[in-house]
């Protein structure tokens, strides 16, 4: 039997239960009893779980990372789980990092994929600025890692858990002072988009001008890395490992290299067009259909095609 733990992000319950099958995958040909920790559920309805772990407590400051460490390393204290996995989101990366090394385990970060064979577990991950990537055999338990939001996607789950109330010991006090709360003006989470126009460093015009064409196309615009480092878009719309991992139906890649790095933020993407002058630039092996040409004139043309 193979015992894994997933910590349930509170904002992104959904992302938390697409891990049950990074799980699945790290379990191999053995069964999995796969459970979930949820602090402060406040009465969501998670399923997709064998157990569910739920730890009520007003008191708990849900955002404080020392808190939360102290709450997983006495869940893991309990039940001795062979795996652990954390959402890698601004909060998980602080979690993960902590909880390793009160269990004296090794992390994996931002793995992308799992293989189980003959030579044992193994994580994977990009290294080098994403310029290959590392398979990491685990032998030791339990095994951590830490995973983007979208990167495993789990089939539809219906299994309802088993409730189990967890009392904590010895909780110490959160020293976070909530100061003031500031909203932030809700846009389209690029993760959620069914078609993304996706600006890379080949296109050297504002990004305001993909608007109204990412909006005739009911989509919304994304950019890769270099544009964000550039300063021309904000990193919440980024494409990649270092930024967010997308499956949309149609990706217009434009003026996009293909890094590997932007490559990995691609999943189950069903149709890819790909925008480049450079005719041997790594994503057009990727993409359905290649255009080879300057991005920022393909714009201005198909926007004039669509009346936008």
């Amino acid at each position: 039997m193979f015992k894994a733990l997933i910590l349930v992000d509170n904002d992104f319950t959904d992302y938390s239960i697409d891990l049950s099958d990074a799980a699945q995958r790290l379990a191999g040909e053995e069964n999995l009893q796969l459970y979930g920790l949820g602090i402060n559920l406040e009465n969501q309805q998670i399923k997709g779980f064998d157990t569910l772990i739920c730890v009520e407590e007003p008191a708990i400051q849900a955002k404080d990372s020392r808190v939360i460490t102290d709450i997983v390393q006495q869940v893991h204290q309990k039940y001795d789980f062979d795996s652990i996995f954390i959402l890698a989101t601004d909060f998980g990366r602080m979690v993960a990092p902590r909880l390793a090394m009160r269990l004296k385990a090794g992390l994996v970060a931002d793995i992308t994929a799992i293989e189980v064979d003959q030579k044992g577990r193994k994580l994977i991950r990009p290294a080098f600025s994403g310029n290959m990537l590392a398979s990491i055999v685990c032998d030791t338990k339990p095994i951590m890692a830490s995973v983007h939001p979208n990167v495993f996607q789990a089939e539809k789950v219906t299994k309802q858990p088993e409730i189990v109330d967890f009392q904590i010991t010895e909780m110490k006090p959160s020293t976070i002072e909530v100061l003031t709360v500031t909203e932030n003006e809700k846009q389209q989470d690029i993760r959620e988009a069914e078609v993304l126009v996706s600006a890379g460093a080949g296109f050297n015009e504002d990004l305001d001008q993909l608007t109204d064409l990412a909006h005739k196309l009911k989509g919304t615009v994304s950019a890769s890395k270099p544009v964000v480092e550039q300063s021309r878009a904000p990193r919440e719309i980024q494409v990649g490992q270092s930024g967010k991992t997308v499956s949309p139906s149609l990706y217009l890649a434009l003026g996009i290299y293909g890094s590997m790095q932007h490559i990995e933020g691609l999943k189950n993407v069903k149709d890819l067009i790909s925008v480049n002058i450079d005719q041997g630039a790594p994503l057009n092996y990727l993409a359905n259909i290649i255009v080879v040409g300057d991005a920022v004139e393909f714009v201005a043309k198909l926007k004039q095609w669509l009346n936008c």
